[in-house]
């Protein structure tokens, strides 16, 4: 049942998006004269016709996509003065330039509805890390980072990419309600190494000293999957090292990000909406770093360890759970009681998307200032995707692009959290499509648009019989695209 509402969520979703984006197309053309013969959803035999004074209507089979066909695109089709190469070159530009165009604002404009109407989740504070630039300048557990330097912040990753930089930052946060400013100068880091052990035997603490005789940061050069001896000034660990994870020297300001609450959104078998986990296991939960922890203890085997190593100093050690757990609950009401679940049951019930309330509250801006924030949100997505998706071409980027049947997977688990997440969904996704159209790559639109722009500049037509070719090649190429990241996908379900 869960996939077959994932895929008719897919497709309406599909089809929307689609739709904007030939409407764009079909706006211009009716507008320039041009004859629209057809404005279609879906492709196929057709289910459904609606004949209109200049344009037919039309309903297709299969409901991926849809298309306008325009006098004029046929080759076979004369160069009427209401045919699309009947037209001159910079109103043909216009034409096809209308359907990126209306993408991209399609997905501004869902953004001012979702941030005017819901808000936004912004960064927060989960943890400051004792004695570290954040502490000393004053910056909280529970913050909210609204902007640095005077410029909207809304990802993560752009506020590391700040930090790395290494220069003296002004923060603007929201504490208690109200807006603080303050400056924080980063520091350069240790190195940390984040290590996954089996076979294990022992304990380790405080520095740690060597690895079969070789002193640390030596060995984890070249570190190598094999049984080790690791010891440090409060005893020896034995065992497999299976994987480690370096994170080298680099400017931080010592907190850690809060992503979501230790409390539910909606109920989740054994748990109610409201429910607060406080403990587990004698581990105390206050936010998202402790509850990545008690997940990474939780998937840990018997025979299993991992732990980090700040500079030479062990900073925190997990161990793995018993298959039966003690999780200390609050609910709602303020009752506290201890229940006792099999691991496997925890790890699903924090593992259904949207269980969990997101660590920050939704920062909801006023008047016209949610229009502003709404604008800054669409312009940091654009640029991020305009820089991205250039290197899907050239193997690069590949994990952060998907394809259809990966669509249908974010789409269905949207549609299982709400109305707000699917509209966000569908708004990155027309913010890509009309700015992956603009690029000049024959059969996409951008491809179209170069060919206008050189008949505009050399006022010369272009041989249509060359330009449907170079167009017909690039569709196959295209398709090519399509089927390979279609592959990929498939290969990512079955690595889950």
């Amino acid at each position: 049942m869960s996939i077959l509402i994932n895929i008719i969520s897919f497709l309406l979703v599909f089809m929307f998006i689609v739709v904007v984006h030939e409407f764009g197309h079909f706006i211009f053309a009716r507008a320039f004269g041009v004859k629209v013969h057809e404005f279609a959803i879906g492709f196929g035999p057709e289910i459904y016709r609606r004949k209109g004074k200049k344009t037919d209507f039309r309903i297709n089979v299969f409901p991926l996509g849809g298309y306008v066909r325009l006098k004029g695109e046929d080759p076979s089709e004369e160069e009427a003065p209401d045919s699309l190469y009947g037209v001159s070159a910079w109103k043909r530009f216009l034409i096809v330039f209308a359907g990126p165009l209306f993408s991209i604002l399609a997905g501004y404009l869902l953004f001012v509805l979702i941030i005017s109407f819901w808000g936004y989740t912004p960064i927060i504070i989960d943890k400051v890390i004792p004695g570290s630039p954040a502490q000393q300048s004053g910056l909280e557990s529970g913050d909210i980072i609204l902007k640095i330097n005077g410029k909207y912040i809304f990802d993560t990753v752009d506020m590391t990419d700040i930090i790395r930089k290494g220069k003296t930052l002004t923060f603007e946060v929201l504490r208690n309600d109200k807006q603080v400013q303050i400056t924080v100068t980063p520091r350069l880091s240790n190195q940390q190494y984040y290590v996954y052990m089996k076979d294990v035997s022992g304990d380790i603490a405080g520095k740690v000293l060597s690895i079969n005789n070789i002193d640390f940061q030596e060995y984890m050069k070249n570190y190598k999957k094999e049984y080790v001896t690791i010891k440090s000034d409060f005893g020896e660990l034995r065992g497999v090292i299976d994987s480690v994870s370096v994170l080298p020297e680099r400017y931080t300001i010592g907190i850690y990000y809060g992503q979501f609450s230790n409390t539910f959104a909606k109920d989740v078998p054994p748990f109610k909406k409201g429910d607060r986990i406080l403990e587990v296991e004698g581990m105390k939960i206050t936010g998202s770093t402790d509850l990545i922890d008690i997940l990474t203890s939780l998937n840990l085997k018997s025979d299993e360890i991992y732990f980090t190593v700040n500079g030479n100093f062990v900073e925190n050690i997990l161990r793995p759970l018993s298959d039966k757990v003690r999780v200390v609950v609050q609910t709602q009401e303020g009752e506290t009681s201890e229940i006792v679940l099999e691991k496997s049951k925890l790890i699903d019930a924090l593992s259904v998307p949207g269980a969990l309330e997101t660590a920050a509250q939704k920062f909801k801006p006023k008047g016209l200032q949610g229009i502003s924030v709404a604008i800054a949100r669409s312009n940091r997505l654009a640029l991020y995707i305009w820089k991205t998706l250039p290197g899907i071409f050239f193997g690069r980027n590949l994990q952060d692009v998907t394809g259809p049947v990966g669509m249908v997977q974010i789409i269905g688990q949207a549609a299982q959290i709400g109305l707000e997440m699917i509209l966000t969904i569908v708004a990155v996704i027309t913010i890509n499509l009309g700015i992956f159209n603009l690029f000049p790559l024959p059969a996409l639109d951008g491809g179209r648009i170069v060919f206008a722009l050189i008949e505009m500049i050399s006022r010369r037509k272009i041989n249509r019989n060359v330009e449907n070719i170079i167009h017909t090649i690039g569709f196959f190429l295209l398709l090519g695209l399509v089927f390979f990241i279609t592959f990929i996908d498939v290969g990512r379900l079955f690595t889950r």
